[in-house]
């Protein structure tokens, strides 16, 4: 019966929904969750623990030291 009721909602939304889902579903972030209409909560830790965020953070730091010299 859940997997019907999935099914259902999955057709009943929009394009731009379920793009929304499909990123939340394949994100390696272990501690979301979804509080109230919009609301989505993580562990600070498992952010700024990802190679993705350490990568950013990377390069941002090359971007201010190349606007210092």
């Amino acid at each position: 019966m859940t997997e019907l009721l999935k099914k259902l909602f999955k057709l009943a939304l929009s394009v731009e929904d379920q793009r929304v889902l499909d990123a939340l579903n394949s994100s390696d972030v272990a501690s979301k969750r979804v509080v109230g209409r919009g609301t989505l909560t993580v562990n600070v830790s498992d952010i700024t623990s990802s190679a993705k965020f350490k990568k950013y953070s990377q390069q941002a730091s090359e971007i201010v030291a190349s606007q210092n010299n």
